[in-house]
C-alpha cells in the first residue's frame, strides 16, 4: 500500500509541475514559435541588441533594475535569453521569485542560436 502512495505522489507531483527550464536553440525556437501567447524576452544590452537579435524579441536589459521592469510584463510564458545563458539564468530566477511561472531559457543564449544556424534580425 505505501509504494501505490509514494508512486501515486509522484504522478501528482509531476503532473502539476509546469514544462520550465533550459531548452537547446531549436528546442527554443519551436517551443516558442507553438506558444502563441509567448513573450520573447532578450535582456542583452542596447549595444549587444545592435549587433543582432531574435526577431520580435523586446529588450529588457538585466541590470540592478531588473526586477523593477518587470510590472510592464504580462503573466504569459516567457522564453528569455541573453549573450551565453548567464545573464538569462539571473533574470529567470528574479522572474520565477516575482511569481511568474512558465519561463524557459534558451541554452547557451544568442551565441549557441547562432551556432545552431537560427536566424537573427
Amino acid at each position: 500500500m505505501k509504494r501505490i502512495w509514494i508512486v501515486t505522489f509522484l504522478l501528482i507531483a509531476c503532473a502539476e509541475k509546469k514544462t520550465e527550464g533550459v531548452l537547446s536553440p531549436q528546442q527554443f525556437s519551436e517551443q516558442y514559435q507553438a506558444t502563441p501567447s509567448a513573450i520573447l524576452l532578450d535582456v542583452r544590452t542596447v549595444e549587444e541588441v545592435a549587433t543582432g537579435k531574435i526577431k520580435t524579441a523586446k529588450n529588457m536589459v538585466y541590470d540592478e533594475m531588473f526586477s523593477t521592469k518587470l510590472d510592464t510584463l504580462k503573466h504569459q510564458p516567457l522564453y528569455i535569453y541573453c549573450g551565453s545563458g548567464i545573464r538569462s539564468a539571473k533574470a529567470a530566477k528574479i522572474l520565477k521569485d516575482k511569481g511568474y511561472e512558465s519561463i524557459y531559457e534558451l541554452a547557451g543564449g544568442i551565441k549557441a542560436w547562432k551556432a545552431a544556424g537560427l536566424n537573427v534580425d
